[in-house]
């Protein structure tokens, strides 16, 4: 993959992307995050702009709802608390038959919200009953449960007791960050009289997960805390499952199609490959089964998609793969399987030396794994001279943990090239894609002969087994691309939202892959009556562009989801929803963002979530429709405000396509290109280019922000309603005086 983007071009997107802040609400928490298949479960939804007529918004069918009451300010809020007032919603909502992980959102007069995990279980639910902070207030609930509970404070610790009989194998997950929590969770399994028995945290991410040998008839407890009591709040939720269910770990080979064996806890078999639990215990086996194209459990997977119940973040966002299927037992929603199109050859384990390389005939897709410590496994090919091979290295990006890299040489070992973390990042902030994994690399061979690779972990001293699984693919040359989209506030939790008679503005990033750098034009599918999508097109060579929809008039309410595809000649891409997951601690809406990766993930659903709510108190519109410059100097274009009779404000004026506009000074967000006054309904704007504009034709957005009173209980003022404009084609050509 390259980029060509200068550094200059991303540090000005993140001071730009404070100007698109949403004045539109948020989901917080939804509490309990989950509840039993088909039985109906109370959930409270905590937020903020939460103004009436509140609905519900799953990203699959089969949900019911029932609002219990409208939207109330949250009585546990503190009333001096900065920003807008906490308010809850309540549903009575009942799940489908059939357990899994879904998306949940909010929508009401003031919009759509940002999605929140909700999860569909198979075992008996419960909530946490305070107090049960110390041994004998301990919860007691029976063996296949899931209770959800919160770690509200630092020091907070949640206790649950079971009774198990002597030999019954018990696995105890603790879902924190899989499911959108901030909870690191440090989980703890004991005796009444405090004998530790098995302890688990940073399984992956935040969720803890142990499983334990029963020694006898009795009560056991579950202890679970925030690692070193760091932090706690509403924020820290979890779901803490104890149960005889099987939990699988990984399925090998991690490719699609092909046949799969299942390693885990409570699965019938013990393997021939034999992987150890912390304390020493072989993990279970399943024998093969074979995943092919007709199985009902695969999440429809097909060249250029990504379907994944767990949360896939930005890192993997490129990659075409799929959930495999788990037999009915959780935990293997934490990995995903590559869509193959060549031949899947697997690791022979007997690689370990130059010496005793494994034969490869690319093109080809080799699983592997570090199974174990210091685990180094040598591949070998041959090639003539002047052909051309791509080789990549997939691990983080499929789930597993490791610290991937691949060494290339010649025959007599000479190295080529040693190929580290992926250096490439769409975003500093908003959508980090920088990667463990080693970057793309094109080979072209020198001479004809044979050549070697290594494949390892730099951690793998420390990091291995069964889940620390890789995917070698060594492929001819395939230009294409692959898009990603999401709401345009770089730093915020955000959704679409469309007003009557308004625009709304989404992020889209491209991902070119071997060489593709043709322009992609961008339309959006299955959009409600009303709602319509401009022809847009992201220019040849960048990775960066803007989608804008826009409603009517006389647009009907609507809540649901839309495709957004971008084609160029023959190739044809539908966009992957991504949503920022959390606000920095302590950052209000009208700050700029700060210069670190945000958390954000991929929406689940069937594409962008989009709802049409209210009428736009303004609309703000570029009377040219292109304009040409050299990179230096400036241009002008003509922008008109029409107001509704209520709306009096002015409107200040943004760029929302970097590199153009006013430089930002230090740290601060970049002012604004200019303000129409209340008594103005148009002027000319001047547009700055940067000197070191690379030359090309560019999509300019600018984007109308009118000024908010303080939310009522609030001391920060809300984001003015705000509202693109239609892109503007400029064409930069080469540089100025």
């Amino acid at each position: 993959m390259s980029h060509s983007r200068p550094a200059a071009v991303l540090a000005l997107l993140l001071a730009t992307g404070f100007a698109t802040a949403q004045s539109g609400p948020q989901l917080h928490t939804a509490f309990p995050p989950g509840g039993k298949a088909g039985e109906p479960v109370e959930v409270t939804f905590t937020g903020t702009g939460f103004a009436g007529e509140e609905q519900l918004l799953f990203s699959a069918r089969g949900f019911t709802a029932e609002r219990i009451g409208d939207a109330k300010p949250d009585p546990k809020a503190d009333p001096k608390a900065k920003g807008q007032p906490v308010a809850v919603a309540k549903f009575k909502v009942t799940p489908p038959k059939e357990p899994g992980v879904y998306d949940v959102r909010v929508v009401g007069k003031g919009g759509l919200t940002n999605p929140r995990t909700f999860v569909v279980g198979a075992l008996a639910e419960a909530n946490e009953v305070e107090p049960n902070n110390d041994i004998g207030q301990a919860q007691k609930v029976a063996l296949e449960s899931t209770v959800n509970g919160v770690i509200s404070a630092p020091t907070d610790v949640d206790y649950v007791g079971f009774k198990a009989k002597a030999g019954q194998n018990v696995v105890v997950a603790c879902l924190t960050s899989s499911i959108d929590s901030r909870l690191s969770a440090d989980i703890l399994v004991s005796t009444l009289d405090g004998k530790a028995l098995a302890a688990n945290r940073n399984y992956r991410g935040g969720d803890a997960v142990l499983d334990f040998k029963v020694p006898a008839d009795g009560e056991y407890l579950v202890r679970v805390a925030q690692f070193a009591y760091t932090t706690g709040g509403p924020d820290h939720f979890y779901r803490l499952s104890i149960s005889t269910a099987p939990w699988v770990e990984a399925a090998f080979p991690p490719l699609y199609p092909t046949r799969a064996t299942l390693f885990g806890r409570n699965l019938p078999g013990q393997g021939s490959e034999p992987f150890y639990r912390p304390d020493g215990r072989p993990f279970d086996t399943q024998l093969e089964f074979e995943l092919k194209e007709s199985d009902e459990k695969l999440l429809a997977p097909r060249r250029g998609t990504l379907a994944a119940r767990y949360p896939v973040a930005p890192t993997a966002a490129m990659i075409d793969a799929t959930a495999t299927p788990s037999s009915g037992a959780p935990g293997l929603d934490s990995a995903l399987a590559l869509l193959s199109d060549g031949p899947r050859v697997l690791d022979n384990d007997k690689n370990g030396t130059p010496e005793t390389a494994q034969a490869l005939a690319p093109p080809c897709d080799v699983a592997g794994r570090i199974g174990k410590k210091n685990d180094r496994h040598w591949y070998t090919f041959e090639a003539k001279k002047g052909d051309v091979w791509t080789v990549e290295v997939f691990a983080e990006r499929l789930g597993s943990q490791i610290d991937a890299f691949f060494l290339l040489t010649d025959e007599k070992g000479k190295v080529i090239v040693e190929q580290d973390d992926g250096l490439d990042t769409l975003s500093p902030n908003q959508f980090y894609t920088k990667s463990d994994d080693p970057g793309r690399y094109r080979f072209v061979a020198p001479a004809d002969g044979k050549y070697r690779l290594l494949v390892s972990a730099r951690d793998a001293g420390i990091q291995f087994g069964v889940r620390e699984q890789y995917v070698l693919r060594i492929a001819k040359e395939r230009p294409e691309f692959r898009l990603a989209v999401m709401p345009v506030t770089p730093h915020m939790p955000d959704a679409g939202t469309l007003a009557r008679n308004g625009a709304a503005l989404f992020t889209v990033f491209v991902f070119r892959t071997d060489g593709f750098a043709e322009p992609v034009t961008l339309e959006a599918k299955n959009l409600p009556p009303g709602v319509k999508c401009p022809q847009q097109t992201i220019p040849a060579g960048q990775t960066r562009g803007t989608l804008v929809l826009t409603a009517d008039a006389d647009a009907k309410d609507f809540e649901g989801f839309v495709t957004v595809t971008g084609t160029a000649g023959k190739l044809s891409s539908d966009a992957r929803p991504f949503t920022v997951t959390w606000t920095p601690t302590g950052l209000q809406a009208n700050q700029p963002p700060p210069n670190v990766p945000m958390l954000t993930r991929m929406d689940r659903g069937p594409g962008l979530a989009l709802a049409v709510r209210g009428t736009a108190p303004f609309l703000l519109t570029v009377a040219e429709t292109g304009a040409k410059v050299k990179a230096g100097d400036k241009f002008e274009l003509t922008v008109k405000v029409a107001r509704d009779a209520q709306f009096k404000d002015a409107v200040q004026v943004f760029s929302a396509t970097p590199p153009f506009g006013p430089k930002p000074q230090g740290n601060n967000p970049a002012p604004a290109v200019a303000t129409v006054a209340a008594d103005k309904s148009e002027m000319k704007v001047s547009i700055d280019v940067p000197a070191n504009t690379p030359p090309g034709t560019y999509a300019l957005v600018l984007r109308g922000v009118a000024g908010a009173a303080p939310a009522k209980g609030g001391n920060n003022a809300r984001p003015g309603p705000s509202y693109p404009t239609l892109p503007v084609t400029v064409v930069v050509e080469g540089k100025g005086k």
